[in-house]
């Protein structure tokens, strides 16, 4: 005979709620840690030139505001505009620097992949390692609390705009609305006549195409919340393995 109390087992909820903090600590690798050694130089030695640019810059600036250059001597002026030529090819090369670096990734594209790869493994394998601490049914009752977050979300936001496409649709809709009454002079017109009698029609176009603008982006920060809990959930996925 079972026993009632281990068929309906629940969990505490201080459980659930540290599990849900856990995973609100837990972020997928930025941008910054997937790049290259090479890419890492780039970024330094750009700073660095944009620095030194700035540095050559000075002397001549000054110059210019400070002093009467019509007397200047020769060799001042040539030196001023050495200073000059070297600060703009230093600031061309801190321009350079990160699009050579990005070249040479794209070359490296299947190295560069299979690296990103074996870092992310190795990241959320330590944050699944991390998650096993906790119970398996605390696990659980977070899955079900999370996919009921993705469920409520995605309900939200179809309820509003219908499929995902949507989104994009109702934005170039509010754009395209704009353009077609006289695009960015018929809104400088319409918000510096105000709102009243006379300008009635256009202001209401106008509030009407800021809706839409404002429930798209609304939209896509609600998918963007869905997508971090479905992340959270692919964590919970690996724990319980």
């Amino acid at each position: 005979m079972t026993n009632d109390n281990d068929t309906n087992k629940t969990v505490p909820l201080e459980e659930t709620i540290t599990v849900i903090e856990e995973l609100s600590r837990c972020k997928p690798l930025s941008p910054s840690d997937r790049r290259t050694s090479v890419e890492t130089f780039a970024g330094v030695f750009a700073n660095w030139c944009l620095g030194l640019s700035g540095l050559c810059l000075a002397p001549p600036a000054l110059m210019v505001f400070f002093f009467n250059t019509v007397g200047v001597s020769v060799p001042v002026k040539t030196l001023a505009l050495a200073s000059l030529t070297a600060s703009l090819f230093i600031a061309f090369a801190a321009l350079l620097a990160p699009i050579v670096a990005t070249g040479w990734t794209l070359l490296r594209w299947e190295t560069v992949t299979l690296q990103n790869l074996k870092a992310d493994i190795r990241h959320e394998q330590k944050i699944s390692t991390d998650l096993r601490k906790n119970s398996a049914d605390a696990l659980k009752e977070a899955k079900m609390w999370l996919e009921l977050k993705i469920k409520r979300v995605d309900a939200r936001v179809t309820w509003f705009f219908g499929d995902k496409t949507a989104v994009l649709t109702l934005m170039a809709t509010a754009y395209l609305f704009s353009k077609e009454f006289g695009g960015f002079g018929w809104l400088q017109k319409t918000l510096q006549a105000g709102p009243g009698i006379s300008n009635l029609g256009d202001t209401t176009l106008l509030y009407m195409a800021a809706l839409i603008l404002g429930l798209s982006i609304g939209a896509v920060f609600l998918r963007h919340i869905a997508a971090r809990y479905r992340y959270q959930v692919e964590l919970i996925d690996l724990a319980l393995r």
